[in-house]
C-alpha cells in the first residue's frame, strides 16, 4: 500500500513539473496507458525512474463530462500528437476519444467509439477512429472535430480495427484489421456526409493486426501477434522488418527519424500492457512500474 501509494504521489510531481524553459524534446518519446499520457526525455535519465516532463489525466480536462472522467478514458491505448505538438489525439479501449489542448490540458473535442484503438487526422477538421472488437465496434468512424459529443458522420465495418495512417500523397487512408490492411479514398469529403470508398485491401502474412505507422513515403510498419512486417505501397508486399524481426505481440512501436533512427515500441509482458519502454540503437529500457503501457510515439516538437 506504502510503495502504491508512494508511486501516485510520484506521478502527481511529475505532472506538477510543468513546462517551464524546457528545450527542444528531440529524444523524447509519448506514451499511454490506464488513465495516463505521459512524455518521456529519454536524454535526460534519472537513475531508477524516467524523466516525466509533461502528464496528463482525463481530471485535467475540466471540459470533458464527467462520465468521461470516470468511465471512458480508464484504458488509454492510443496518443499521436498534431499541430506541431500542441494537440494531442487519444483513444481508449473503454470508449473515449478526444484531443487534448497541450499547453491547457483541456480537451478541444471529445467523443465515444465502442473499444477505441486509435486515432488518425483527416482533411477538413476530421478524424478517424479505429473501433475495435465490440458488438458496437468493429469499424473506421469518422467524426467532425468541431462538434464533440456528437455521433460519428460515417461509419463502415472493418473486424478488430486497430491502426490506421493517412497518406496525404496518395490521399488515401490506410486501415489495419485482424488479418487485411485496407486502403480507403475519402468520397464526398467536402459536404455534410462525407464517406470512405475502399480502393485496394492486401491479406497480411498472419493475423492480429495491431499497430500501423508510417516507415518512410513509401512504406509502412505493421505489427501482428507474432511479427514485425514493413508493407511497401509501390510494389504491394510485405516482408520481415528485420530490426525487430519474429518479436511477438508488439503493441506500439515508433521510429524516431530517417536518419541513424531509433526504434522505441512496447511488447507485451501481461496480457496486452507492460511496465517497460524499449529503444533501439542504443539498447535500452526504460521502467514505468505505475502505468499499464501500451502505446509508444516519438516526440518531435518543442514543449
Amino acid at each position: 500500500m506504502r510503495a502504491l501509494f508512494k508511486l501516485r504521489w510520484i506521478f502527481v510531481l511529475y505532472a506538477m513539473a510543468g513546462c517551464k524553459g524546457i528545450s527542444p524534446l528531440d529524444g523524447s518519446v509519448i506514451a499511454c496507458g490506464s488513465d495516463k499520457v505521459i512524455l518521456v526525455d529519454v536524454k535526460k535519465r534519472n537513475t531508477n525512474s524516467p524523466n516525466i516532463i509533461w502528464a496528463w489525466q482525463p481530471s485535467d480536462a475540466r471540459s470533458l463530462p464527467l462520465t468521461y472522467k470516470q468511465k471512458y478514458f480508464n484504458k488509454i491505448d492510443e496518443c499521436k500528437p498534431i499541430a506541431e505538438g500542441q494537440k494531442i489525439m487519444i483513444t481508449s479501449s473503454t470508449g473515449g476519444v478526444a484531443i487534448i489542448d497541450k499547453p491547457s490540458k483541456d480537451v478541444t473535442f471529445f467523443s465515444y467509439v465502442a473499444n477505441a484503438h486509435s486515432i488518425e487526422e483527416l482533411p477538413h477538421a476530421r478524424v478517424a477512429v479505429a473501433g475495435s472488437h465490440h458488438d458496437h465496434g468493429n469499424c473506421i468512424a469518422i467524426f467532425n472535430t468541431n462538434r464533440s459529443g456528437m455521433e460519428p458522420v460515417y461509419k463502415i465495418r472493418l473486424y478488430a480495427a486497430h491502426g490506421l495512417v493517412w497518406d496525404s500523397n496518395r490521399r488515401l487512408l490506410y486501415a489495419l484489421g485482424d488479418d487485411t490492411l485496407k486502403a480507403y479514398k475519402l468520397m464526398d469529403w467536402y459536404t455534410e456526409r462525407p464517406k470512405l470508398k475502399l480502393y485496394k485491401e492486401w491479406n497480411l502474412k498472419d493475423t492480429g493486426g495491431h499497430d500501423l505507422v508510417r516507415f518512410s513515403s513509401r512504406e509502412l510498419l505493421v505489427t501482428t501477434r507474432d511479427n514485425v512486417w514493413i508493407f511497401n505501397k509501390e510494389m504491394e508486399e510485405f516482408n520481415i522488418f528485420k530490426p525487430l524481426g519474429h518479436k511477438k505481440n508488439i503493441k506500439g512501436l515508433s521510429i524516431s527519424g530517417p536518419h541513424n533512427p531509433r526504434i522505441a515500441f512496447v511488447q507485451a509482458e501481461e496480457k496486452w500492457w507492460s511496465h517497460h519502454i524499449h529503444l533501439t540503437n542504443p539498447m535500452d529500457t526504460l521502467s514505468i512500474p505505475f502505468m499499464n503501457l501500451y502505446k509508444v510515439r516519438w516526440w518531435n516538437y518543442k514543449y
